[in-house]
């Protein structure tokens, strides 16, 4: 794994974490004397602009950074004199003003929430969409002009009680706003005062409202009440995101999901009400956004004026790991964590890590043109013939395979249904309100876990291990979690099976661990009778994957398996 050093310090050949940005700053008054506070989680985003059907939003811009810029919002209505995007409109005078406000200068800006452009039926009560500079929008978003808009239904929103100057949502506790996007300093305007004399540096980061490794501050909620999620992407073709919520699900457009995929210039609003008290990360699964490399370039000209240094190129790294947060969930209220209302089964699986010679292509044929993998000149030649030292289509690889009992003697016979999966570990099948019980014993040759999709667990059965350092390995140690919630450790202990709890995600060679899950929100009354989820070993979540540790999950409503667990 990269570490955050790599890209984050400064040195002679490297800018570090700090970059000279252009943000949008909101104030209290005309005299912009008096910085209106933001919630420290909106990182480089501008203030959040809310509004209801019927209202009129109404911006007056002055623009005090060192070139011209704009303001144009998405999802409103507006006229031309108000739409802060410059292109060849066919329109002059006063309805150019808006495109391009000089330094020094200023511009009122006035959008209107129409029906048109409210929520419609089957949407949330809030939709969510942006505004930004567009003189060249994709330089002046990558400058850090850049916020989030709210449009929603009739009476969501309110004065603040804390902050007369701000609305807050009447419908949802709390509500947070992130962007996903690959931020690009190499197009930023303020590319050559960055670089100064460096020549070197990591210009292009997988970052989460501008914060990396984990850095952004403040996603704080309450236990079992609702939060609204506003994503959105922005970039280009490399900006594909799967933000992953762990422990937690959220209705999006009606469906119950864990991970919501994110492109440029999409706007998602997905609602979740927090039922596990603990620090839990959201991430971007794309394996290179968790888990990169520092990739070089080339040396490419920065399209600006001459840089100071003599230097006429500029190396370029991108840096592609780091594309994390931490949200907490805490008891306000002295509430206590949701648990799946009783009356629901518990299954039961026993599931072990081995490791196997696994043939890609047993047949030794390609079937789709009938002729041998290794016939010379064929594309899988490349791939299936043994010469010049290479492998074939035989690799070592980890699967999960399912036994009949906990003495793991008898393996499950799998049906002619089931041949499909290959290399897939077996399904694991439950209703709404069921308790799942994986046993799950390793008997490969390194450390791996089971970590579940979609699916309430605390962090004793996460399967996953990250944040607050980490703890020595269990030697010999089988136990099974009789709770969701986990007994603390008392001060003086020594490893216990109370410890091998916390230690789900780094199950040894020759160990077992049972892990207990619940499905407390199964598929949404607009979702199918079961929606598809996956479960993973999490110890190195990159390298298990590749290794073929993954495994289907399907979560269904109550009275959708038969006796035999069959849908």
């Amino acid at each position: 794994m990269q570490h955050a050093s790599v890209f984050l310090e400064r040195g002679p050949h490297a800018i570090g974490s700090v970059y000279k940005k252009a943000v949008y700053t909101q104030y209290a008054d005309d005299k912009y004397a008096e910085e209106v506070a933001k919630p420290p989680w909106l990182g480089f985003l501008g203030p959040v602009l809310r509004a209801e059907v019927g209202d009129v939003i109404v911006v007056h811009l002055k623009n005090f950074a060192s070139r011209s810029y704009s303001l144009h919002p998405h999802g409103v209505f507006y006229e031309k004199d108000s739409e802060g995007a410059l292109y060849p409109d066919g329109t002059s005078g006063r309805f150019k003003l808006d495109d391009a406000v000089p330094p020094g200068g200023n511009h009122t800006y006035r959008w209107e929430v129409t029906p048109e452009f409210a929520p419609a039926d089957g949407d949330a009560n809030c939709l969510t969409w942006v505004y930004h500079s567009h003189i060249d929008a994709p330089r002046d978003i990558a400058s850090g002009l850049i916020g989030a808009l709210l449009t929603c239904r009739k009476g969501s929103l309110r004065l603040s009680s804390g902050d007369r100057t701000q609305l807050e949502r009447t419908d949802v506790d709390r509500d947070f706003f992130l962007m996903f996007s690959v931020v690009d300093e190499n197009l930023s305007w303020y590319l050559e005062e960055n670089i100064e004399t460096r020549v070197f540096s990591p210009l292009m980061d997988v970052a989460i409202n501008g914060y990396v490794f984990a850095n952004l501050p403040g996603l704080e909620m309450c236990l079992n009440r609702t939060v609204s999620w506003h994503l959105f992407g922005m970039g280009n073709e490399v900006d594909i995101h799967s933000a992953y919520f762990h422990g937690h699900t959220v209705l999006q457009q009606g469906h119950r999901a864990d991970v919501l995929s994110l492109f440029p210039a999409t706007f998602i609003t997905a609602d979740m009400v927090p039922r596990t008290v603990g620090r839990w990360m959201l991430s971007c699964q794309v394996n290179d956004h968790v888990q990169g490399t520092n990739r070089r370039l080339g040396s490419v000209e920065t399209g600006l004026a001459p840089l100071r240094s003599a230097a006429a190129h500029v190396t370029v790294f991108v840096s592609t790991a780091g594309m994390q947060a931490f949200y907490t969930v805490s008891s306000c209220g002295g509430e206590h964590d949701h648990e799946a209302p009783p009356g629901g089964k518990k299954r039961q699986y026993y599931i072990a890590a081995e490791e196997v010679m696994w043939n890609y292509a047993p047949l030794g044929i390609d079937t789709f043109q009938n002729i041998s993998l290794t016939s010379p000149d064929s594309h899988s030649e490349t791939f299936f013939g043994k010469t010049h030292g290479r492998l074939g289509g035989v690799y070592q690889k980890a699967r999960y395979v399912e036994y009949t009992d906990e003495t793991f003697s008898t393996k499950k016979v799998r049906g002619a249904t089931e041949r499909h999966l290959g290399i897939l570990g077996p399904v694991i099948r439950a209703e709404s309100g069921d308790l799942i019980e994986v046993t799950f014993l390793n008997k490969a040759s390194r450390a791996y876990s089971i970590q579940p999709h979609g699916l309430q667990y605390d962090k004793a059965n996460e399967g996953a291990h990250y944040g607050g350092g980490t703890l020595p390995p269990p030697q010999h140690c089988s136990c099974e979690a009789t709770s969701l919630r986990a007994p603390a450790k008392l001060a003086g202990d020594s490893w216990s099976c109370r410890d091998a709890k916390q230690r789900s995600s780094q199950v040894t060679p020759g160990n077992s661990f049972t892990y207990r899950w619940r499905v407390a929100e199964g598929p949404a009354p607009s979702d199918p009778a079961c929606i598809s989820y996956l479960y993973y070993s999490a110890a190195d979540p990159i390298q298990d994957t590749s290794s073929g540790l993954v495994g289907p999950l399907l979560v269904c409503k109550e009275g959708s398996l038969d006796e035999s667990g069959s849908q």
